[in-house]
């Protein structure tokens, strides 16, 4: 026996080593030079070498069906079967991006070679399984020159996006979104929510793609809609082949942002009730008077000793604590994707669900798409793309107010109980100062603030190829909006005390019809003359009809229906309505692919404008020139790819109301039992629109053997005739009329830059970024405007602040100081003495964000940064958190816990007086000025991706699994900045939802 094995294994030794295969070769770049130091790896071994000087290798393999790969730096890795080969020599590519991409552009496809414009993507692997209910969030630090701002951290909140600045003072700078061709409704669609956003109906998982275009060459052809830029979504369809099953799942945790030591945190009742009782005594009373004041307020609360001490706390009420939580989100995904040369379909269904750190305050969605293509023959075909979803959000009211539970938190002072002796929330007492209510209990349901939306989108088109080169596209296609909102008060505490509960319901319906007819024409005349032309005409109308009506006096807190209200109090409907019609055209030429030239001409028809003004023409101009093309950089070593582009035309901007331009009669004006009216709005037939002049020279590179490549672009955008409300006679009955009057420039320099570094079998790493500089002017305004915080002045950053100049406090006596002018070199105690001077802007001196990408073998890990820096922020709620003691007895923050108390003490924080420190907490001051420059790590994913031939073998083409954290850690640069930055666009803050910070577990398995 043992000889037969000895024999054995003698026989596998043998064959094995006659197995065995000596492969040499040469491994090159496109060019044909070689590559040094290219690795050439047997798959599924250990077995390698690396190429000489020369790009030459030579190494043996087990066998003649070994299978080769072969990496290098800056190129795409590939495989290579050996076949029985002794000598295989090797071309590789350059790992840059496809300058052959195709990309989404208005109205159509451009090949990324031949774009003039200013244009960049965002894929669906950028945006998949990110748990953020609003996949305009994704884009903050992805794009150049894009500004992503989520103005709350309510699930589903609207999410201000700014396009190389603000272009318009009053008007909407916000860009236009197109789905799938279809321009839709964007924003905050509520009317007595105000965190509600029509984009958040969207899945991200059901997006191939987001192009952003951003210059005149890209944005012209939308005309009157384009100033401030646009955003095309384009959903997945169907590919040919035979069915592709994914199911993506994850669930995960939701915390605050803001980490809780750099965060506000409200007094505790020893700290409150000291500050309170040396409040009154600052004012001249005794101890005991303080405390008698104290009991007149909160009871036995705390009790104290003979000489005024505390002696027990018999309350300890942390509010802010009691209104929040850890919240969840979980996502579950299905679609499947497939079809014949006849037909193919992408269907999907998903729900997604998202609870914010504040208590009974949330989102659930429910999506559903179908998109279908049929190809009846080989001229014509038809595709219907489809979706479905349904929305719901409770939550609490943003900003400044009572109803702000986030507001009342921080104000309520922590002797006041969370519940009665009935165990029911407390609520009936003096000391819920200013009407101030039970926050916890508001928000566990005693009060009601829910919305819901359903949306339906349907795009119906057909393509008809006339004649080779010749194509009609006819697309139709509505979006459907319902929005439902019921707010309830309850009348035992807070806002609805005074009227025993008060209710509102509002019912809205919209309906945005779209028919586009266009004709595509392609040519090419003799070898190097490639002409593409489109002419197109699209219609558009918008109808909205609401219904709202409200009540109060409720007897009974838990019958909320207006049937149950004891008093009417409105009943009201209203319906809105608008148009477009455009002819549009654009042309496009090439030479030889290497000199291109493009030019589009719009010519818009809007109903909101007056009638002398009704039409508008809009274009733009764009070349770009191939230089690696010639053949000076041919063969060259250095550059790969090397364009430069130049762009130059005009925009409109339409975003402004359905009737300014109209005299209009409101009703509402009843005498004596008989209803009547009066006029409501002085129309101005001149009106018309406001005009954006673009120009952009751009150079697109990738060089170093395709290891780094980049864009670097200037703009100037200068926009005119800005609408603006101007005083009039007070003898017209009104003090002023919208007109046309104004101008603004915005410029600045983008940079992308993307690098390999490392790019290997086993092991890849990259680095990406985008950086933004980007100044503001108003350049022409005949009166300068004072809006709160701001200014508005010829000459002047839109977003500069207007603010009276904070000196600190005088250290002899704890009274607040301040500059009595700009220069700073002078201070007083008397306020009237201060003057208002323009200091700081919110704009940013520079934004943008950066990325890190690494990979071993099936691991990969993913982190994406964004930044703002130089840009200010104005806190309106710290005059309130940080206060002197003018609005007795509100409670305070942490912050008083540096205010002066003595002789000598140097501090920022006043002295604390109840009824004031001589206007320490006056608004509008440099006080509450932050600098709100940070870096933000968005998002950090770990992932491991199951080989492939593993998971075949239990039936699964792919499998995925992750750990995603968003917002997880964020860099300031003022230490006294305690709110999340990345606060409201226009640098004000209120008391808005805490943004988010998740930490999420995912599974994503293919069939």
């Amino acid at each position: 026996m043992k000889k037969i094995s000895l024999s054995l294994l003698l026989t596998i030794l043998t064959v094995g080593l006659y197995a065995q295969l000596t492969v040499t070769g040469m491994v090159k770049d496109e060019s044909g030079e070689p590559l040094l130091g290219a690795t050439v790896l047997e798959k599924g071994t250990i077995n390698g070498t690396a190429t000489d000087i020369d790009g030459a290798y030579t190494l043996t393999v087990s066998g003649p069906d070994a299978i080769l790969e072969i990496s290098y730096t800056g190129f795409e890795a590939m495989e290579m079967p050996v076949r029985g080969r002794t000598n295989l020599d090797i071309t590789m590519s350059s790992a840059s991006i496809d300058i052959s991409e195709v990309v989404v552009v208005g109205y159509g496809e451009s090949r990324k070679e031949g774009l003039t414009g200013s244009v960049q993507s965002l894929r669906s692997d950028k945006l998949e399984q990110v748990p953020l209910a609003s996949v305009e969030q994704t884009l903050q630090g992805n794009i150049a020159g894009l500004q992503s701002v989520a103005s709350s951290g309510q699930p589903g909140s609207n999410v201000q996006i700014r396009i190389r600045g603000i272009g318009s003072i009053s008007a909407s700078s916000e860009p236009l979104y197109v789905i799938d061709g279809i321009p839709v409704t964007a924003g905050d669609i509520t009317r007595t929510n105000t965190t509600a956003n029509t984009m958040a109906s969207l899945n991200p998982n059901d997006i191939e793609s987001i192009t952003v275009l951003k210059d005149a060459s890209s944005t012209a052809i939308y005309g009157s809609r384009g100033a401030n830029g646009v955003i095309l979504i384009t959903t997945k369809s169907g590919k040919e082949g035979k069915p592709k099953i994914a199911l993506r799942t994850q669930v995960g945790w939701n915390d605050w942002a803001v980490s809780d030591s750099r965060r506000l945190q409200p007094l505790s009742s020893t700290e409150y009730t000291e500050m309170f009782l040396e409040g009154w005594m600052n004012r001249g009373e005794t101890v005991e008077k303080a405390i008698s004041r104290f009991q007149g307020y909160y009871g036995d609360a705390v009790e104290f000793g003979a000489n005024g001490e505390i002696q027990k706390v018999n309350v300890e009420t942390n509010w802010v604590e009691g209104i929040s939580r850890t919240g969840q989100n979980q996502s579950y995904d299905l679609s499947v994707q497939g079809g014949t040369d006849k037909v193919t379909y992408y269907a999907s269904a998903g729900y997604f669900s998202q609870e914010s750190p504040i208590i009974y305050s949330g989102l659930d969605r429910y999506n559903s798409r179908l998109n279908l293509t049929a190809q009846l023959s080989d001229r014509f075909s038809i595709t219907n793309n489809l979706s479905a979803s349904y929305l719901e959000q409770t939550g609490m009211s943003d900003g400044s107010g009572w109803a702000n539970p986030m507001y009342n938190a921080y104000f309520l002072a922590p002797v006041i109980p969370l519940y009665d002796e009935q165990g029911r929330f407390y609520g009936d007492h003096a000391s819920f100062f200013m009407g101030g209510n039970n926050p916890v209990g508001s928000l566990s349901g005693d009060d009601d603030r829910g919305f819901s939306q359903t949306r339906i989108m349907d795009n119906l088109s057909a393509s008809w190829k006339i004649i080779d080169g010749l194509t009609f596209r006819s697309a139709w296609a509505f979006d459907m909006i319902n929005i439902q909102e019921n707010f309830f008060r309850n009348g035992r505490y807070g806002d609805g005390r005074n009227n025993g509960g008060y209710a509102n319901e509002y019912v809205r319906n919209e309906l945005n019809w779209i028919g586009t007819q266009t004709l595509n024409y392609a040519l090419t005349l003799g070898d190097n003359h490639n002409i593409t032309a489109l002419l197109g005409y699209e219609a558009q109308k918008n109808t909205r009809k609401g219904v709202q009506a409200s009540g109060e006096g409720f007897p009974d807190p838990t019958l909320r229906t207006l049937a149950s209200a004891a008093t009417p109090t409105q009943a009201s409907s209203d319906i809105t309505e608008y148009s477009f019609s455009s002819i549009f055209s654009r042309l496009d030429y090439n030479f030889n692919y290497k000199y291109y030239l493009s030019a589009s001409i719009r010519r818009d028809g809007s109903s909101r404008f007056g009638a002398n003004n009704r039409f508008g023409t809009f274009w733009s101009i764009g070349g770009s020139w191939r230089l690696d093309q010639e053949p000076f950089l041919e063969n060259s070593a250095l550059f790969t790819d090397l364009k430069l582009r130049a762009s130059y035309g005009t925009n409109g901007n339409a975003g402004i109301g359905n009737y300014d331009a109209k005299s209009l009669f409101g009703y509402g004006y009843d005498y004596d039992g008989t209803g009547g009216g009066a006029v409501s709005n002085i129309g101005n037939q001149d009106l018309t629109w406001e005009t954006s002049t673009n120009f952009n020279v751009g150079i697109d590179f990738t060089v170093l053997r395709g290891s780094l490549s980049g864009t670097l672009e200037y703009f100037e955008r200068e926009s005119d005739n800005l609408l603006l409300d101007r005083p009039i006679s007070a003898t017209t009955g009104f003090t002023s009329l919208t007109q046309n009057f104004g101008a603004m420039k915005n410029s600045g320099i983008e940079l992308t830059l993307n690098a390999m570094l490392v790019n290997t079998p086993d092991f890849q790493f990259g680095i990406g970024g985008n950086i933004s500089f980007l100044k503001n002017e108003i350049t022409r305004l005949d009166e300068e405007i004072i809006d709160g915080t701001k200014i508005r002045r010829e000459g002047l950053d839109f977003q500069s602040f207007y603010l009276y100049q904070w000196a600190g406090v005088n250290p002899d006596d704890g009274t607040p100081l301040w500059y009595v002018d700009e220069t700073r070199s002078e201070t007083t105690g008397n306020f009237s003495e201060a003057s208002r001077v323009v200091d700081k802007s919110a704009t940013p001196d520079f934004f943008g964000g950066f990325n890190l990408n690494a990979a071993f073998k099936g691991l990969t890990l993913d982190a994406q940064f964004s930044f703002s820096w130089g840009n200010y922020l104005y806190d309106s709620e710290a005059r309130f958190l940080q206060g002197d003691g003018a609005l007795t007895p509100r409670s305070q923050t942490n912050l008083n816990l540096q205010r002066w108390q003595n002789p000598g003490d140097i501090t920022d924080v006043p002295y604390f007086r109840w009824g004031g420190n001589n206007n320490s907490n006056a608004a509008n001051m440099t006080r509450w000025l932050f600098d709100g420059s940070y870096v933000r790590l968005r998002n950090l994913t770990l992932a491991y991706s199951l080989p492939s031939n593993l998971s075949s073998k239990v039936g699964l083409s792919n499998a995925r699994v992750y750990v995603r954290g968003t917002n997880f850690i964020t860099f300031v640069k003022d230490d006294r900045l305690y709110h999340d930055p990345e606060a409201q666009i226009n640098g004000v803050i209120s008391s808005p939802v805490p943004n988010l910070k998740t930490l999420s577990l995912g599974l994503d398995l293919g069939f």
